[in-house]
């Protein structure tokens, strides 16, 4: 009998003390998901009464076919640009993204290059053909990189009130005579990157697929702007 007592008190402790654990994981994500809401109410008065309100900026960073674009694009959640191997973005891409629960889809502005203060309504498939046009405009360009950004303004009623940027992907050429256009391009990619990452307000996001990270190339790149790392995440 006592050791029926032990067992079927032992039993109720971890019943209550799981019925806990339980209660105190429902009530954290209550309070995230509050402060979530408060972050998009602030946002939205802020909008409401054209008061300056910055959001963070996500800067990501990797070398080509890293995955950085099919990355920015699971957090969107959907397709902006096109995926896969080779260069895929040959100008930085901001996507300045607003929490709207009204979108049930997509509503995207394209700012224009020669005004920032305009910004025309496009489907996705006007923006993957206005990313698309410009990657070829560029490839015949003799640099084939810019530094000038491709502005898109997203709405969405599944985005979060953030700014991306998504880089074009570094450059790792090999070596040798024959590869000299490769290793010149490598060089500029690299230098607008670098420049990127030199503003303090962003949080670099560093992608690389490789098994041992005390090796990555990407690494040093970053290292040269930030020895300590203590503006990235990886």
């Amino acid at each position: 009998m006592e050791g029926s007592e032990e067992e079927g008190s032992d039993s109720l402790g971890i019943t209550s003390s799981a019925t806990m654990e339980d209660s105190e994981l429902e009530l954290e994500v209550e309070k995230q998901w509050r402060l979530y809401e408060a972050y998009n109410e602030l946002h939205s008065l802020a909008q409401e009464f054209e008061t300056p309100f910055e959001a963070p900026a996500v800067l990501v960073v990797g070398h080509q076919t890293d995955g950085k674009s099919a990355l920015v694009e699971a957090l969107m959640g959907f397709q902006f640009n096109h995926v896969g191997g080779g260069t895929k973005t040959r100008r930085p891409i901001t996507l300045h993204m607003k929490y709207n629960p009204l979108c049930t889809l997509p509503l995207c502005r394209l700012v224009s290059d020669s005004d920032s203060t305009l910004a025309d309504e496009k489907s996705l498939q006007q923006i993957q053909a206005y990313i698309e046009a410009e990657n070829m405009r560029l490839e015949r360009d003799p640099c084939q990189f810019s530094t000038k950004e491709i502005i898109i303004k997203v709405e969405y009623k599944y985005c979060p009130n953030l700014t991306i940027i998504d880089t074009p992907g570094l450059i790792a050429p090999a070596p040798g005579r024959k590869n000299r256009a490769l290793q010149s391009q490598a060089r500029a990619v690299e230098s607008l990157v670098r420049a990127k990452m030199q503003h303090k307000e962003f949080i670099i996001l560093c992608l690389e697929d490789c098994s041992d990270w005390s090796n990555a190339t990407t690494r040093r790149v970053v290292m040269q702007v930030c020895p300590f790392l203590i503006l990235f995440v990886f």
